[in-house]
């Protein structure tokens, strides 16, 4: 059925006029006239009664404009549909995460939009969790992958990967063969952690010293991979994420499960004050409905 055919006799239906009709569909009493009559044929039936002074909707008419309207209205909004997925097709979209893109499959995730959306051009950097909300607040960023427990309300979240706090020992170590230890066994061993300036280093501290102690920090540094080593050479002990330490595939190092029990969940995050471009949107859904 000619959509444009239904549009025309909406129009008459509604101002009562084949000249106020055309007026509102900018075109001529002629155009509309010949549009209407299309369809009475392509129907079988008459819409109209027409005399000199008015036209009337007949009753076959009634019943084809409640349904125009539907059909119309679902054409339109198909057309809104269609022109917002195309222009979510194109645009610019700029991701900040923090550096266990590997880790959490993250990159996955982003190569995997990438193939789907090629004309998006994508940019995106790692930082630390602590300076990614102001990243956000000053619009450097559109979205964000970031530990969940650093953001508030005025955040919305999509939980990409759960983690929890492990231990992580060189194979000697005198608890190496546990399967489960408890932080304040570990009170008189040196630690290795992560920079202060990351959430995983205050997250550690916190946790001993809710078990009872303050941890001896003989190391910190800006890589899993060096604190691993160092645990491997019998330098110390650390804290550190499960699943992100377990990628490093480090066979001179136990990671033992913490019978307390600190968990991190990853997430994809945004701002709920700022409307998300068409770009950011599609990335949104996307991995929205990702199963994980």
């Amino acid at each position: 059925m000619n959509i444009l055919r239904l549009k025309h006799f909406i129009a008459v239906a509604e101002n009562g006029s084949f000249s106020e009709a055309a007026e509102r569909l900018y075109t001529t009493q002629s155009s509309v006239s010949k549009q209407v009559m299309a369809l009475e044929k392509e129907l079988g039936v008459r819409l109209f009664n027409r005399t000199s002074r008015k036209i009337e909707l007949t009753p076959q008419g009634g019943i084809v404009l409640e349904h125009a309207r539907k059909l119309a209205a679902g054409y339109d909004e198909m057309m809104a549909r269609l022109s917002a997925y195309e222009q979510s097709c194109k645009g610019y979209l700029s991701i900040v995460s923090i550096p266990v893109m590997a880790q959490y499959g993250i990159t996955s995730i982003v190569a995997d939009f990438n193939r789907l959306f090629p004309h998006i051009t994508l940019n995106i950097e790692e930082m630390e969790t602590c300076d990614i909300p102001a990243a956000l607040e000053n619009g450097t960023y559109d979205l964000a992958f970031m530990r969940s427990e650093m953001v508030d309300a005025s955040y919305e979240t999509i939980a990409v990967c759960r983690d929890h706090l492990a231990a992580v020992l060189p194979f000697g170590h005198r608890l190496a063969a546990k399967e489960v230890i408890s932080l304040k066994e570990l009170k008189d061993d040196p630690f290795l952690l992560l920079n202060k300036g990351t959430l995983l280093y205050s997250t550690c501290l916190d946790a001993c010293r809710k078990a009872g102690f303050t941890p001896k920090v003989a190391y910190t540094g800006t890589r899993m991979e060096t604190i691993a080593e160092l645990a491997a050479q019998n330098m110390g002990v650390s804290l550190m994420m499960a699943q992100a330490v377990s990628y490093l595939q480090n066979r001179e190092i136990r990671i033992i499960p913490l019978s307390e029990r600190i968990e991190s969940c990853i997430s994809l995050i945004r701002l709920k004050k700022r409307d998300m471009t068409p770009a950011a949107a599609a990335f949104w859904n996307y991995v929205k409905k990702r199963d994980f």
